[in-house]
């Protein structure tokens, strides 16, 4: 569960993780469907922001244990920008559940905009700014170790990571850079059925042609997850980091978060699948920003896990 917007995974991202790390030569993959649909179209306030489109990205993982409380894991994505198919359910959606049509993050409403457009762009008041459209293509490598710190009812890991750019910046489909960032991923186990975990990081990026890049950051998540039976999880989570990019408007600059629900089932010994759906600042109406902020207005995420 990660911020879709394209500013935010572009860049370093720490995923929230279990701190258990895998036995020697015990091997997982994993893949997940982000779908996001973007709409950010704020007062100017000093800049121009333009984000209505869709995104879809497939992410793939291999991890693998190395022993002594070590796991290497490897990440790949290729990632897709264009209208998309969701406009028009996202309006029926945010009528059913009393959502305004003229919150902040798009004060003239979703019904005044046309259906499955692919505008994403930004100017800044020197003028310095994007202007993309459609985009498919591969986007940034990332290559993390994992050192499991504790285990038991209070678990922990520390993990380093460093991003290759496999993407292309000029398409925002990654950031041009090499990123590198190390994070403290916790887990306490509050009864049979609830546990709490979370993970926060520091981030150092690499030089990047996306103009007003930032240069380093932080990144970090809580979330609960309730046990419902042998098999099923039920999953709340939110997570946070620093903007990476400054498109100078007020709004858009503030800070990413996005709150997610979520289901997780293991089919059957070694083998998971799960679901989830991620809300921007929308659903507190831009009012409580550590529980919703800046993010795609809507996220539908679908993973498969598989351990041999």
């Amino acid at each position: 569960m990660e911020n879709q917007r394209p500013f935010s995974q572009s860049f370093l991202h720490f995923p929230a993780q279990n701190p258990d790390v895998l036995a020697k030569n015990r091997a997982q993959i994993g893949l997940q469907l982000d779908i996001a649909n973007q709409l950010l179209i704020p007062r100017e306030n000093g800049a121009v922001v333009e984000e209505d489109f869709e995104t879809q990205r497939l992410k793939i993982e291999y991890r693998r244990g190395l022993g002594r409380g070590f796991e290497a894991a490897v990440s790949g994505q290729i990632l897709a920008r264009n209208g998309g198919v969701l406009d028009q359910f996202l309006t029926t959606y945010h009528d059913l559940i009393g959502y305004g049509a003229d919150s902040d993050d798009n004060p003239q409403g979703r019904d005044s905009r046309p259906k499955n457009r692919a505008v994403f762009r930004f100017e800044d008041p020197n003028g310095r700014g994007v202007d993309v459209g459609r985009a498919l293509g591969f986007g940034d490598t990332t290559l993390s170790l994992k050192k499991q710190i504790a285990r038991g009812k209070t678990a922990s890991a520390a993990r380093l990571a460093l991003k290759i750019p496999t993407g292309s910046d000029s398409e925002i489909l990654g950031s041009g850079g090499f990123d590198a960032g190390i994070s403290f991923d916790a887990r306490r186990e509050l009864s049979r059925k609830w546990a709490f975990f979370g993970n926060a990081s520091l981030l150092q990026f690499g030089s990047s042609a996306i103009p007003n890049a930032r240069k380093n950051g932080w990144q970090g998540g809580l979330g609960l997850e309730w046990k419902v039976g042998r098999r099923d999880s039920v999953v709340a989570q939110f997570d946070a980091h620093s903007a990476t990019v400054k498109t100078g408007n007020r709004f858009a600059d503030d800070t990413p978060v996005v709150a997610s629900l979520g289901w997780k089932r293991r089919v059957s010994e070694g083998r998971s699948v799960w679901a989830s759906f991620s809300e921007n600042g929308d659903w507190v109406n831009y009012n409580a920003a550590p529980l919703g902020n800046i993010g795609p207005d809507f996220t539908l995420s679908f993973g498969y896990e598989w351990r041999r």
